[in-house]
């Protein structure tokens, strides 16, 4: 890659930090479930005592990154969820960059590619919440820039970071290195130490802080309510649910640039068809039992965006004169502009949303220092909280995963609040534990030995 083209990444990648750093004081710092967990696994893998035994697929790179963030304290949280924000917003503009690129400069297909990205279905919200897909389409989209622009090694280093994020880019990183070994671009033996390093990354950890290295992979297959892996045909409504992200002109532009034949437009016909095999393998794990849930799907979503704004560009080009194009062009990203607007209507629900589990989370902190702290909460007995809260207390009282529970029972201290703003309280109040703390959304009793 060229020092110039270096520069304006380093450039962009510090002005998503800056937006995401920015983020933090409009939209609250609400970690999800997964993130908590890998906050936790990150503070554990620095005190050298990590169990995976409970909580979520273990994935090694969010892992890696918040052991580093372990080591500035309770800021850990706040820088995740920075990070996760600005890996996002770089996600958005690698697709508006790499359609830019392949559309000949296109500003149609930068911007469209771009919308397109950041409006598919939850994709900010997911960002929002520290979720690692945004993490995961940067680092797609750079290694497609990077192969693009002549830099197989940072190519490959960001398809190591995608195969430590999910298990689902490991044939695509076989078909890269089978590319990268017949032309000569990269040294075989730097091949086989990424694909060494994937594995011992993925299943070491969880082999010694599990007892089985292929934890994750059962807990995968443990769908949430609601998910394409429960109905009746799971492969369909995994497919449905990802081709519904995809706003709409995005998917006649794909058409469009698929029944085309002209030469130039080979990559982004290749990254079209990449992105639809991702959903189709995501499709495939739900019928095999895997959650396919929709946001497993972004890093496809992301490739068909790219590929549908190139092809946004080339109809507008075929209008005739300059004139004409121009006005295609406003016609067409006004429209794409338009089929954004439902996805950009949800965001306020989902900064409210965030909102409350930023007070669950601070109102967290308060009641447990009200009750002895976590000291005074362990010595009483066993801490019990509703289901999906459980790494959230156990970041607070800086104890394993597995040390909470969820059934009730003396001696111990029952934790008890609304998994969101309208649900009611979990777990339910138990009469052997005696009231002690009341603060905005937590209800805490105690039945000490």
């Amino acid at each position: 890659m060229s020092t110039s083209r270096s520069s304006s990444l380093t450039v962009a990648a510090l002005g998503c930090g800056l937006l995401a750093a920015a983020s933090l004081t409009i939209v609250p710092t609400a970690p999800g479930y997964d993130a908590w967990s890998w906050l936790i696994w990150g503070r554990e893998v620095v005190s050298l005592d990590l169990s995976t035994a409970d909580g979520p697929a273990f994935k090694p790179l969010p892992v890696a990154v918040c052991g580093v963030f372990a080591l500035f304290g309770d800021a850990a949280p706040a820088l995740w969820v920075w990070f996760a924000r600005g890996a996002a917003l770089l996600g958005v503009t690698l697709a508006a960059v790499l359609a830019w690129q392949l559309a000949g400069g296109s500003r149609l297909a930068g911007v469209a590619a771009g919308a397109g990205v950041a409006f598919a279905g939850g994709y900010l919200g997911f960002a929002a919440a520290g979720g690692s897909e945004g993490l995961l389409v940067a680092l797609a989209l750079l290694s497609v820039l990077s192969a693009r622009n002549g830099s197989p090694r940072a190519a490959m280093l960001c398809g190591v970071g995608c195969g430590l994020l999910r298990v689902e880019t490991w044939p695509f990183l076989i078909v890269g290195a089978v590319v990268a070994w017949r032309r000569r671009a990269v040294d075989p033996r730097l091949l086989s130490s990424a694909f060494a390093l994937v594995a011992v990354l993925w299943f070491v950890p969880e082999w010694l802080a599990s007892g089985d290295p292929l934890r994750s992979a059962s807990r995968a297959r443990i769908p949430n309510p609601g998910q394409p892996a429960l109905s009746d045909l799971p492969a369909f409504a995994s497919l449905s649910e990802a081709i519904s992200l995809v706003v709409l002109p995005l998917v006649v532009g794909v058409a469009g640039l698929l029944l085309a034949t002209r030469p130039h437009r080979r990559v982004p016909c290749l990254l079209a068809a990449a992105g639809g095999v991702w959903i189709a393998l995501v499709a495939a794990m739900s019928q095999a039992g895997f959650s396919g849930e929709a946001r497993y799907s972004l890093p496809g979503v992301a490739l068909l965006c790219v590929a549908g704004g190139v092809g946004l560009a080339e109809a507008a080009r075929r209008a005739g004169s300059p004139r004409s194009r121009r006005a295609v062009a406003t016609l067409l990203g006004s429209t794409v502009a338009l089929f954004a607007v439902p996805s950009a209507a949800t965001l306020p629900a989902e900064r409210a949303g965030l909102s409350y589990r930023a007070r669950l989370a601070e109102d967290l902190r308060s009641a447990v220092q009200a009750t002895g702290g976590p000291r005074g909460v362990l010595e009483c007995g066993r801490p019990y909280v509703g289901h999906l809260r459980g790494p959230l207390l156990a970041w607070h009282l800086r104890v394993q995963k597995r040390e909470i529970g969820f059934t009730p029972r003396p001696p111990g201290v029952l934790f008890r609040s609304r998994l969101a703003n309208r649900d009611s309280l979990t777990p339910a109040a138990d009469p052997d534990f005696s009231q002690a703390v009341i603060n905005r959304t937590w209800r805490v009793g105690m039945a000490c030995t």
